[in-house]
């Protein structure tokens, strides 16, 4: 007899709220809002977090980068740019013997046309050290990475990023083997690198890795270094400070930076979760406003159905009866809402995919928690005019007709 009734009650709610098919439209909207938000802004920080703990585990254990500073600019030489040239193989060599460094690799780099078998593309050119690959957590998808030998005797050598091997040979990964020619320059392809993606901004597919004395001498002509990538020991911090007084020591001053690529990217994880908790109270906000539609709605609709409500109370429904249905009507407007909103919602996420190439999936617990969030509305705000309808006295609305 129960369910009976309460099909009865749906049946009742749902005509009564076709009956006014605009209304019930813009309050939808406005509920459908809300939740999309929600959902959108909640996929969105997942997304953000996600790429941030990629990009801390691209980068490597602990790291650390040392770079010269920018040269100083002068009045009188406002033309005069770049950084300074002081960071040489020697600071390399003796930061990789502090006790609080693990490993590091230096770094020399230019951006170069290679050449491989017709084909050509503008890369990365990166001189390092073997030890690059544990240091910046590398792996070599086939052949090998150069040794220790290849470096000291300045081998024509070269390891190939992921989408150059792609983009100099139709099958990247038999690249191996073959010649490319960087500047000019003929070198043996001894390896190829699993694809990465982006780091921290950096295509590291995009990049040719050969030996840094290679680099420095056959390629870049030059004797000092653009980077130095170190691995801490223990914590980034320590390791820090120890470069830091090694090479104010060495150099007598203060020409270099040392930039902790953890902690930067802590920032952006913090700075990203004040994004998402901005915007998360921006839904909730929003929320509250389709509730505020709901409320308004039932209100105008105990108004407009006072006589309704009368002829249902004279043919015997009780209070209780009229009360659960404005509820089951705020109800049914609720989850139509957050139906709705479910569709924008994961129509947003599918388009943000699309245009930032992030793993961007709807997010179960915001699906559940709006869904709650937009019952518990619709409930609240349907029980002020759910519970004016109730206590009507049934003469008084038969008398309004």
């Amino acid at each position: 007899m129960g369910g009976l009734r309460l099909r009865r009650t749906l049946g009742i709610s749902a005509r009564s709220l076709l009956a006014y098919r605009l209304r019930v439209g813009l309050v939808l909207g406005s509920a459908a809002i809300g939740v999309a938000a929600v959902l959108v802004t909640s996929g969105l920080g997942t997304a953000a977090r996600a790429e941030v703990l990629k990009s801390m585990r691209g980068m490597g254990t602990n790291l650390l980068v040392v770079r010269p500073a920018p040269v100083q600019r002068l009045v009188a030489r406002r033309q005069v740019r770049g950084a300074v040239t002081t960071l040489s193989m020697e600071d390399y060599l003796a930061i990789g013997a502090l006790p609080a460094v693990a490993q590091a690799a230096p770094g020399a780099e230019t951006v170069a046309r290679v050449k491989g078998e017709g084909r050509a593309t503008v890369t990365k050119v990166l001189g390092t050290a073997p030890g690059f690959p544990r240091v910046r957590r590398f792996r070599v998808r086939a052949g090998r990475f150069f040794d220790e030998e290849d470096d000291r005797l300045a081998a024509r050598v070269a390891v190939l990023g992921a989408r150059v091997a792609a983009n100099l040979f139709a099958d990247g990964s038999e690249a191996v083997g073959r010649t490319v020619r960087v500047r000019g320059v003929p070198f043996e392809v001894i390896g190829v690198l699993e694809p990465k993606g982006a780091v921290g901004g950096s295509d590291e597919d995009n990049q040719v890795l050969v030996p840094i004395r290679t680099a420095l001498r056959r390629v870049l002509n030059v004797r000092w270094l653009g980077t130095v990538y170190v691995s801490a020991r223990g914590s980034t911090a320590e390791g820090e400070r120890a470069v830091r007084a090694l090479l104010e020591e060495r150099h007598g001053k203060r020409d270099f930076a040392v930039q902790d690529q953890t902690k930067a990217l802590a920032m952006q994880a913090r700075a990203g979760e004040s994004l998402a908790l901005l915007t998360a109270t921006l839904s909730a906000i929003a929320l509250v406003v389709g509730g505020t539609g709901i409320l308004a709605l039932m209100l105008l609709s105990v108004k407009e159905r006072t006589a309704e409500i009368g002829l249902r109370m004279a043919l015997g429904a009780r209070p209780r009866d009229v009360l659960a249905q404005f509820l089951i009507e705020a109800s049914l407007l609720a989850l139509g809402g957050w139906a709705a909103g479910t569709v924008g919602g994961g129509a947003g996420l599918v388009a943000v995919a699309a245009a930032t190439r992030w793993r961007v999936a709807l997010p179960v617990d915001a699906l559940l928690a709006s869904g709650v969030t937009a019952l518990a509305a619709g409930l609240v705000f349907g029980a002020l005019p759910a519970r004016a309808a109730a206590r009507i006295p049934p003469i008084a609305a038969l008398g309004s007709r």
